[in-house]
């Protein structure tokens, strides 16, 4: 009769390695599609872009009042700070707050440090897929993140847009022009890189033609591989 393993000789359960996937995408690319999916796939939480599309739209309307005499990046930046000003001022964004914002902090400021504080203390515990949030340009080339990258060209991405959101093509327009703008601008404003720059992405897809279900396999697949090839493999759960 064999006696009961010793607490030394108990074998103890491998740890999960951290895993965070961003999703960095242009408008009518189907990241608000695809990355609740590979969420999903994953077992990880998944956060969302303060950059959505209708949101958008409405804080521009909000500010149309002379807009005509702005210029393009103008406007946008106007947007922008709408939109920050917003976000700033929800309780726990990502499900962190700063404790005590420091004196002097502009809302851009606080909004700024308590996203990244929410991305570190994700990558530090749970993991998660991230949408947008400039999470390629903060969390760069850490071993346990994944990078994506969904774009297609401009034409393709209206008609996805359309499809997914159920409006019509002037609609899917206006909140293009004024969504990649604004996207644009946030990683400039807060990071100094360009959305577009394949270098900061593991998986760059052209999601009009590659159907979303199969950018979802695709990401999955690649992001779990990669993981296992800098140093441990995460196990989807469920």
């Amino acid at each position: 009769m064999s006696s009961s393993p010793t607490g030394a000789e108990r074998e103890v359960a491998p740890t999960r390695p951290t895993l965070v996937v961003t999703i960095s995408s242009t408008y009518g690319a189907g990241g608000s599609v695809v990355g609740p999916d590979v969420a999903q796939r994953l077992g990880l939480p998944f956060v969302g872009s303060v950059v959505v599309p209708s949101t958008i739209v409405g804080a521009a309307i909000e500010g149309s009042e002379g807009a005509e005499a702005l210029a393009a990046d103008e406007r946008g930046d106007s947007v922008f700070r709408r939109l920050i000003v917003a976000a700033a001022r929800m309780p726990g964004i990502i499900g962190v707050a700063l404790p005590q914002p420091a004196i002097g902090m502009s809302e851009e400021e606080r909004f700024k440090a308590e996203n990244e504080a929410g991305m570190s203390q994700l990558l530090a515990t749970t993991g998660a897929v991230i949408q947008g949030r400039g999470g390629a340009a903060f969390l760069g080339d850490d071993p346990r993140c994944f990078h994506v990258r969904l774009d297609g060209p401009l034409e393709r991405r209206i008609r996805q847009a359309m499809r997914i959101e159920g409006i019509g093509e002037a609609e899917a327009r206006a909140r293009q022009a004024e969504t990649d703008r604004v996207r644009s601008l946030y990683l400039r404003r807060f990071y100094d890189r360009d959305a577009s720059d394949p270098t900061m992405y593991q998986l760059v897809l052209d999601s009009t033609v590659v159907p979303l279900a199969v950018c979802t396999d695709l990401i999955a697949i690649a992001a779990i591989e990669a993981r296992a090839a800098r140093g441990g493999a995460p196990t989807p759960s469920g």
